[in-house]
């Protein structure tokens, strides 16, 4: 797959049409699940459940988007053993499997929850394992033009038309920082080390979609390696937070692997001398 033409070109939908989807498109996507699907912990064991637009009237109430359920001809559910990065790795394989959607020119959205317990029980899940990750899918209905506000900083600001939600977005300058936190004066240098491929990726992060578009979170540049730091967040519950943290991960490394090869994040790191805020949280480390 074409990672940053396909993050690049992604949008969320919340209206699908009535149209099924084929057997044979799930079939496929069933098998790259099982047989290529990125996970950013291999070892913690995961499954996939597919639910089809029956699942509607259960997860009435219980799981959706901004408080209302997205209806849709289908419906992904991952489940997780217990663990402490499980929602951090469902983010990354669950976007990994929406990107793969949209490379079969299927549309998708994420759901939110905040009870697994619940979710098993409307939808008659029998498992040890954790809900961790849900989201609607099909063909998505063409959405109303609205006007997306871009932030870059206080003083670079535009609007422009279109075919989505409103989203303001952080741009790179304002999410990468170099050796200490808060420090981009020498961004472009490090970028231009990398002839840009970084660039290219750090992109494709601070495109990740977000409760909200909330974006709490930012990449440290640092000793040769790049850290991920979230923000606190009070929109956020922790699930939410950790599974948009996935799908960072996801966006970043599934760009920059065209030329660092495969990165392998660290998440028992320290953040000594690198003056992260307080209230900020070091998640994960890679060499570049």
């Amino acid at each position: 797959m074409n990672y940053s033409a396909l993050i690049q070109n992604r949008k969320s939908f919340r209206e699908f049409t009535d149209k099924q989807v084929p057997f044979s498109i799930l079939e496929t996507l069933k098998n790259y699940y099982y047989n290529s699907v990125r996970r950013l912990v291999p070892e913690l064991k995961t499954s996939l459940l597919v639910f089809d637009t029956a699942a509607r009237g259960a997860l009435e109430g219980a799981a959706g988007y901004n408080q209302f359920l997205v209806g849709a001809p289908q419906y992904l559910v991952l489940l997780s053993e217990k663990q402490e990065l499980a929602h951090l790795n469902a983010g990354y394989i669950m976007q990994d499997l929406l990107l793969k959607l949209n490379d079969l020119e299927l549309d998708s959205c994420w759901l939110t929850f905040t009870d697994s317990d619940e979710i098993k029980d409307i939808l008659g899940i029998e498992s040890p394992m954790d809900v961790v990750a849900i989201a609607a899918f099909g063909y998505g209905k063409k959405a109303v033009k609205r006007l997306r506000l871009n932030i870059r900083s206080m003083s670079d600001v535009d609007i422009k038309a279109k075919y989505r939600y409103m989203e303001p977005k952080r741009s790179v300058n304002d999410l990468a920082f170099v050796d200490t936190w808060g420090n981009n004066r020498d961004l472009d240098r490090c970028i231009g080390f990398f002839d840009d491929m970084l660039w290219e990726a750090l992109f494709a992060a601070s495109l990740a979609p977000s409760y909200l578009n909330r974006q709490s979170y930012g990449f440290l540049l640092h000793d040769g390696s790049i850290s991920l730091v979230s923000r606190p967040d009070s929109y956020n519950t922790q699930i939410d937070g950790d599974l948009s943290l996935g799908i960072v991960l996801l966006h970043f490394s599934a760009v920059a692997e065209n030329w660092a090869g495969k990165l392998r994040w660290n998440f028992d790191v320290s953040a000594d001398g690198l003056q992260i805020p307080r209230d900020h949280k070091l998640i994960a480390t890679a060499a570049l």
